[in-house]
């Protein structure tokens, strides 16, 4: 039976989604509110929550980098959602490596293994989030046989895909 709810609590966040490192300059946030949203030309959307570090940068410098990691780095995920930005060298504290950018001037993470470099076209505000549109200038790619991805299930829990992959028929 299902329960009936006006409030947004951890049961309504639409989990599992594939989780991103957000870099903005020297920042670096965990993001899982993301996708694309036309592919000629390539653009994608990120929200990010107005009390965020990135959330200024983003304004400030309308360029970002989604860095794509592989399962195997959950953990700089959780530590860089737990630490605040500000004042704070999260490349250092993650232990992840910074990687300069061919296209904008926030750093990129080297130990991705898939990078869109992104330039903000348009910023939407819905309430506590702003959406923040751009175009996907260039799209970095190590082409690894075989990728875990990051999944974000709420409330500090992590997950990747099955090792069984399975392709249907269109």
């Amino acid at each position: 039976m299902f329960s009936a709810t006006t409030k947004l609590d951890a049961t309504c966040h639409s989990q599992p989604r594939p989780t991103v490192l957000l870099t903005c300059a020297d920042n670096i946030m965990p993001l899982s509110w993301h996708m694309p949203i036309s592919k000629e030309p390539f653009r994608y959307a990120i929200c990010v929550r107005d009390e965020n570090y990135s959330y200024d940068l983003l304004h400030k410098h309308r360029e970002f980098a989604l860095n794509f990691l592989d399962y195997s780095f959950v953990e700089a995920h959780q530590k860089t959602g737990s630490l605040h930005g500000r004042g704070m060298n999260k490349f250092k504290e993650s232990g992840l490596s910074k990687k300069s950018a061919m296209s904008i001037s926030s750093k990129l993470i080297k130990e991705a293994y898939m990078i869109y470099e992104c330039s903000v076209i348009d910023i939407l505000n819905y309430g506590d989030h702003d959406v923040f549109i751009a175009n996907v200038n260039i799209i970095l790619n190590k082409q690894d046989k075989e990728v875990s991805p990051t999944l974000f299930m709420g409330r500090g829990v992590y997950e990747t895909t099955s090792k069984n992959p399975i392709q249907l028929q269109r």
